[in-house]
Parts: structure tokens; sequence; C-alpha cells
């Protein structure tokens, strides 16, 4: 499982994966425990996603290494990138 750096980001290779098909990205992620629920909470940015991608709020998963969890797209940014976010463990080591 893929590490995060002294600040608790993992930027990196990744992958998308929508209706079982992969899509190769880059993604920044940070996240924490929600105090509120008690959930670890993780989101960031996905980078190099292709154009057709629609962020729709449905249920995909995020692959990094041999991990999955699942996520949500939910924005494209001014910029083109897309926002993900997700609850529970991620596909990353906090």
């Amino acid at each position: 499982m893929s590490t995060v750096d002294e600040d608790g980001i993992y930027a990196g290779p990744a992958c998308l994966i929508i209706h079982e098909v992969r899509h190769a990205v880059r993604v920044r992620l940070k996240g924490s425990v929600n105090p509120f629920d008690g959930y670890f909470h993780w989101q960031g940015t996905v980078y190099d996603a292709p154009e057709h991608m629609r962020p729709t709020g449905s249920q995909i998963r995020l692959g990094i290494d041999d991990t999955e969890a699942p996520a949500r797209l939910v924005e494209r940014t001014a910029d083109g990138h897309l926002m993900i976010s997700g609850t529970g463990r991620p596909p990353f080591r906090p």
C-alpha cells in the first residue's frame, strides 16, 4: 500500500475504476478522522482524467497499487481537474 509524505499527503499514480473500466490518473489526496462521526474522510484532486468523465456523485472506485476504495467524483474544477472524496479506509496508507 502506498504511503504519504510527512504532511499526510499521497501524491502519485492511481487508477479510476468506473463500470469495471480502469483509467490511469495521477492524484493528490489527504484525509483525517472526523471527530463528529469517527470515520476517516479523504479527498483530493484527480489529474489527467479523461475529458468524458463527469462528476455525477455516483460511486466509483479509486485504486492505488493493490488497494481499492469506494469514492465519488465531486466536481470538475475550473482548470479541468476532478475533485474526489471517500469515507472509510482510503486506497493509500494515511
